[in-house]
């Protein structure tokens, strides 16, 4: 025996075993059977959005999470006898796209109004007839609700005079929702329904508008006043709601979305809170669903911080620091655009800065109550005024009560500034902005709204980006359509729709920044970055199928590319045009509809 063998001690026989079993148990792993793959995704592109491994031939999934990210050789190993083979045919798969801020129930509900929007209509005449034609088929004294109204769509969009909503429904109370969503129209018996006359005090965060004697115009501005209506729409039972909210979530997983986050969700319908969860959590959801309450119901809720899970979570409270750009709401350091425009078809009186909600005293009680409860702040805010307000509002916070990585957002951010921005990288505080402000809206708002040097920084993804952020972007749907590719396509090429102009290309990001503004960025945003937002070993299947690879098509032509598929923990998502569940809804419906 040699020296250094000397100096080993002799194992007891209580080692020995140890040993023994030790031993065996290598080689049981060494010669175990490998694991085999519930899916194999091959025969395509893959981009993975992970800067260690960013393309790839093949995926394998097992109980829907990633199994393993690579070569074909490597990946086709896990095959097994049970194990499916998804052939891509030569299109690209992705993570799959997070819709960051939407409105999953105003959507729904937007779908069963009259739609006079900008999208679907070309002139004033053109929605009144619309207006006319679905007023004549309701009964009277039905409620009478129509979505769109756009004046900075359709340009020669007068508002409507409280005689006029008079004479359109003459025995019907109507409610008329700007496109915007920040404001809206209600003729004299909408008013009476919802207990409204002259006397009547404005609310918070909003007011009914009244000429110089004090009599309602009929304009209603902002969404405090707008929330006076909706208790005295109409209603229906629950499970209409979580019928319609099932639709509304299909339509966004057809859209490639596998993730949807709803900041500001307001109690437009029953239990408007646990309807969405009923929805998002149901066996076969076909996306997984985030959300911000209005924090006054958020407080009702009795919801704690962190209590959610992968399909479903409450992540905080939604505060609404000013308003829409066009309605006037948006608090600006510089007054708006004085024009007829201004003044007539979007009611902004000459001189105007916009408005904010609270004073700083209410916002910064309200940001220091939840910042220290340990909740993430999701807070709309557009105008120079309005951001520097909620920055301060959360910096006084962390020095009375200092948190890492809290990720306060900021909701559109329209018209940050650099100084802004650095400020906000600085508190912790992330920016998602709203990109078809510049596609839909941006030619009106250069010539009519804010003009060319505010327009050409509307929206600043590009300073965002040299400020260090993880940003995202964004539809704000049902205020604009769905559509990843063109929200995307938008922030790198900043055209308005048609390519009239160009808006600040400075502000331009890459291809590459637009994709991870829309799967891992946003993931990190709403802190789920460790289980979504790239295709990598441990995270979620969650995918999304292109006809092309974005990186590698002009996005000039992105406009061509087609979501083709949707998969949640790796099982495609196919939405029936009719099910079960959907059926049962329906019953229910009718049911408590026939028997109350």
């Amino acid at each position: 025996m040699g020296p250094a063998l000397k100096q080993l001690p002799t194992p007891r026989p209580t080692q020995g075993r140890i040993l023994l079993f030790l031993c065996f148990l290598a080689t049981s792993i060494a010669n175990a059977t490998p694991l085999t793959a519930d899916r194999i995704f091959h025969g395509g592109s893959i981009v993975t959005m992970d800067p260690r491994q960013p393309l790839a031939e093949a995926v394998a999934v097992l109980n829907g999470k990633v199994l393993a990210v690579g070569t074909d050789n490597a990946v086709l190993d896990m095959r097994g006898p049970g194990t499916e083979m998804v052939d891509l045919h030569g299109q690209v798969l992705m993570p799959g796209f997070i819709d960051i801020h939407t409105h999953p129930i105003l959507s729904a509900m937007m779908g069963e109004v009259i739609d006079i929007s900008g999208f679907t209509h070309r002139s004033r005449e053109d929605v009144l007839d619309t207006l006319k034609r679905r007023i004549a088929g309701k009964d009277p004294g039905e409620w009478v609700l129509a979505y769109g109204w756009d004046p900075a769509l359709l340009r020669d969009l007068e508002p409507p005079t409280l005689a006029e909503l008079d004479l359109l429904a003459p025995d019907n109370p109507l409610f008329i929702i700007a496109q915007t969503l920040h404001s809206g129209f209600a003729n004299s018996r909408a008013f009476a329904e919802a207990g409204i006359d002259r006397n009547s005090p404005d609310p918070d965060g909003g007011h009914f508008e009244r000429n110089a004697n004090g009599e309602l115009t009929g304009l209603v501005v902002e969404v405090g006043a707008m929330a006076k209506f909706t208790g005295s729409t109409p209603g229906y039972p629950l499970p209409a709601y979580l019928y319609l909210l099932t639709n509304q979530l299909e339509t966004y997983a057809a859209h490639g979305y596998t993730t949807i986050v709803a900041p500001g969700l307001q109690p437009i319908i029953p239990e408007h809170i646990r309807a969405l969860k009923s929805v998002a959590s149901h066996p076969g959801a076909p996306v997984r669903t985030y959300t911000y309450p209005l924090f006054d119901q958020l407080d009702e809720s009795g919801i704690a911080p962190g209590s959610g899970n992968l399909s479903f979570e409450v992540r905080g409270p939604k505060l609404w620091i000013d308003g829409s750009p066009y309605a006037g709401g948006m608090a600006v350091d510089a007054p708006y655009l004085d024009n007829e425009f201004t003044r007539q078809r979007l009611g902004i009186e000459a001189g105007s800065r916009g408005h904010l909600t609270f004073n700083n005293e209410q916002l910064q009680a309200l940001v220091l109550r939840y910042h220290r409860q340990g909740w993430q702040i999701s807070a709309h805010a557009q105008g120079e005024r309005a951001i520097d307000q909620f920055l301060d509002a959360v910096d006084a916070a962390q020095r009375q009560f200092p948190r890492e990585d809290h990720r306060h957002r900021i909701e559109h951010g329209a018209l940050i500034t650099p100084v802004q921005l650095q400020r906000a990288a600085q508190l912790g505080v992330t920016p998602s902005f709203y990109m078809d402000h510049i596609y839909y809206y941006g030619d009106t708002l250069q010539e009519l709204i804010v003009g060319p040097e505010r327009a050409n920084r509307f929206m600043p993804a590009g300073s965002a980006a040299r400020a260090g952020h993880r940003f995202t972007i964004h539809t704000d749907s049902p205020s604009s359509p769905l559509g990843p590719i063109r929200a995307m396509r938008t922030a790198v090429l900043r055209e308005s729709r048609g390519e009239k102009n160009i808006f600040g290309k400075r502000e331009r990001i890459s291809a590459d920044d637009a994709i991870r503004a829309l799967t891992i960025n946003a993931a990190w945003q709403i802190h789920q970055e460790q289980s979504r937002g790239s295709i990598e070993v441990g995270k979620l299947a969650d995918f999304t199928v292109l006809s092309e690879n974005l990186l590698e098509v002009s996005p000039q032509q992105w406009d061509r590319v087609q979501v083709t598929a949707t998969y949640i923990g790796g099982e495609r998502v196919d939405p029936p045009r009719w099910s079960w569940r959907k059926a049962s809804l329906l019953l229910q419906a009718g049911w408590s509809m026939l028997f109350d």
